[in-house]
């Protein structure tokens, strides 16, 4: 990324080509860097509209939860998420190995108001609830998510939740409902549930 500058003055590539692969070598250089200054450093140098590219973004919060920089990694995301919605963003934000559930789950409904039918923000307000421990609280989140189409990854989590809850046979329906949402067959419902 740092040769990006001398590659364009020498012309050494088409412009369309280095401006394609200037996120792809942004997010490899956040992905690679050795510290929190570091990382601080190259993310404060990248242009602004950079900062708001989902992959650059994804490389960057990822990072910073690595280095357990959480307030940079969730401030990351809602940025890039309050400029332009982006649904891997919003699946990275609900599992993002960070703490600070009720700064995160206060944003959740925020961004709820403005896009209710998001599976994947359904889906990240029902892994924060869970991971908080409150696995009744996460089930009507997954069921919505389910039902807007968030697919496996919803389905493992409503397995995890009945395991939890000590209700065998629904964790068994579910995570069988999570391998074929995968596969791309046919999903029965949970009995008593539409």
């Amino acid at each position: 990324y740092g040769l990006l500058g001398a590659l364009r003055q020498q012309q050494a590539l088409p412009v369309s080509t280095l401006d394609g692969l200037q996120a792809t070598w942004a997010a490899q250089s956040l992905q690679q860097a050795a510290d929190a200054n570091a990382l601080a450093d190259r993310w404060d140098a990248l242009p602004e509209p950079l900062r708001t590219s989902a992959p650059v973004v994804s490389a960057y919060a990822s990072r910073a939860a690595a280095m357990n920089w959480d307030e940079a990694a969730t401030r990351s995301l809602e940025h890039a998420l309050d400029t332009r919605w982006d649904e891997s963003l919003v699946d990275l934000y609900g599992q993002l190995p960070v703490t600070r559930f009720d700064h995160r789950r206060a944003q959740i409904e925020r961004w709820l108001s403005a896009h209710p039918s998001s599976p994947a923000l359904l889906l990240a307000a029902a892994r924060i609830a869970h991971a908080q421990g409150q696995g009744p609280q996460a089930e009507p989140w997954l069921h919505r998510a389910i039902a807007q189409g968030a697919g496996a990854p919803a389905w493992e989590l409503l397995g995890d939740s009945a395991v939890l809850s000590g209700d065998e046979s629904r964790a068994r329906l579910a995570y069988a409902n999570a391998l074929r949402s995968q596969r791309g067959e046919a999903v029965p419902d949970l009995p008593g549930r539409g």
